[in-house]
Parts: C-alpha cells; sequence; structure tokens
C-alpha cells in the first residue's frame, strides 16, 4: 500500500496468545518470513526486538507461552540474525521527535542506567543499539538491565525495562521531555492508546505517521 515508507515492527514476533488463533508453528513461520523481508529490505525495514525474543536469546530466562519444542532453532535463528534487529529506533517528523521501542522507556530506568547519556532521542538510539553489537554485549545487557520488571508484571524493580514497561507506568510517569514514544508490548484489545507523549499501537493492526506527525490506522 505504501511501498517507500520505512517500516518499523515493534518486537514480539513469537508466542502468541491463544486467543488470537495463531499457532506457534504458524508464528515462526511468519517470524522467518519478516526476517527474509528484512534481509531483502535492510535500508527501509526496522525491526524491534521484544521480550519474546529476548528469552530465546538468554536461555535463563523463561517466560509464559515460550515455545519450548522450537526454543533452540529459534534461539539460533535470532543469534544468527542478530545484525538485523535493533531495540529503539527514531523518526523526526515536523518538528516531533520520536523514539520506537518495544515497550518504551520510563525516565527512572533511563536514569538508572544511562546516568550520563542525553536523552535527547538520538543518544538514546545509539546507546540503546550500541548493547545489540554481538551476542555478549547484548547477553549482559538482558541480566543487567532488561530483565527489570515492576511490580506492575509482576516483578520487584522500580520500573520495567525498555522491553517490560507497562502502559501503566507510562501513564504514571513522568514524560521524558522533548520525545514523542511509540511502542507496544501491553496489548489492547480493540484499539491502540495515543497520548499526548505517547502511543501504544499493540492492537493488532497497522499504523501510518503522517507527515504531520500524527499517527492513524492503516486501513484494509
Amino acid at each position: 500500500m505504501h511501498p517507500s515508507l520505512p517500516i518499523i515492527f515493534l518486537g514480539d514476533y513469537l508466542d502468541p496468545y491463544a486467543r488470537e488463533n495463531i499457532t506457534p508453528d504458524e508464528a515462526l513461520a511468519n517470524f522467518k518470513e519478516i526476517i527474509a523481508f528484512k534481509q531483502a529490505n535492510k535500508d527501509r525495514v526496522t525491526l524491534l526486538i521484544g521480550n519474546h525474543e529476548m528469552h530465546y536469546l538468554d536461555s535463563f530466562y523463561r517466560f509464559s507461552r515460550k515455545d519450548t519444542l522450537n526454543a533452540e532453532y529459534i534461539h539460533q535463528l535470532l543469534v544468527d540474525h542478530l545484525p538485523l534487529f535493533s531495540m529503539a529506533s527514531q523518526a523526526d517528523i515536523n518538528g516531533k521527535h520520536i523514539l520506537f521501542t518495544h515497550a518504551g522507556i520510563v525516565e527512572s530506568w533511563w536514569k538508572k542506567y544511562f546516568p550520563d547519556t542525553p536523552t535527547d532521542v538520538a543518544s538514546v538510539c545509539n546507546a540503546l543499539n550500541a548493547k545489540m553489537s554481538n551476542i555478549e554485549t547484548l547477553g549482559a545487557f538482558i541480566d543487567d538491565a532488561l530483565m527489570d520488571i515492576s511490580k506492575r508484571r509482576g516483578g520487584e524493580s522500580e520500573a520495567g525495562s525498555c522491553l517490560w514497561a507497562d502502559l501503566n507506568e507510562h501513564k504514571k510517569s513522568k514524560p521524558i521531555n522533548g520525545i514523542y514514544q511509540v511502542f507496544g508490548h501491553t496489548q489492547q484489545k480493540k484499539k491502540a492508546v495515543i497520548k499526548k507523549s505517547f502511543a501504544d499501537l499493540d492492537c493488532r493492526k497497522a499504523f501510518l505517521l503522517t507527515p504531520s506527525g500524527n499517527i492513524t490506522e492503516v486501513k484494509k
């Protein structure tokens, strides 16, 4: 429909809920198609990593709905294609600085692990994506910071990481100055949650950023 526009996937390609009527094997086949799509369109497509990819990269963590039958295969698939994935992406549209991550960044989590890094959108992207440079660096960051889960998601941390932050954390946290955040992770039943400082687009639909920087649903 929009063959020349950049495409950003927000992560969580695997481990569908039963209510989504997608089998684990179907999800895996679709994930492989997405990887192939990225390979064919490297400059156009961004694949963000989600928590449901993280637990295949680091087998110490086992979340609900993990595809244990295909876990070893998925681990190697991710390791082999790690350079195709990012932790963050950015867009500057009509003076609006937009940050894309899987679950969004809560300011207190950012200050805990990146206290000396500026919070402009380019610096945030560069700092996070540097953690994706290789599997060892990413593994250390998973253990150190990405497994921070707040009590809202059953964890003990003050704030969830950029792969685990809950929508309610964003609703109750101070926005990061100058950045508009777009993320998924907290699945919505019917429609996206679009606010002044962030948008949760996890509702099984595709969206378009207009030239004015607004978010609109892509109609079939």
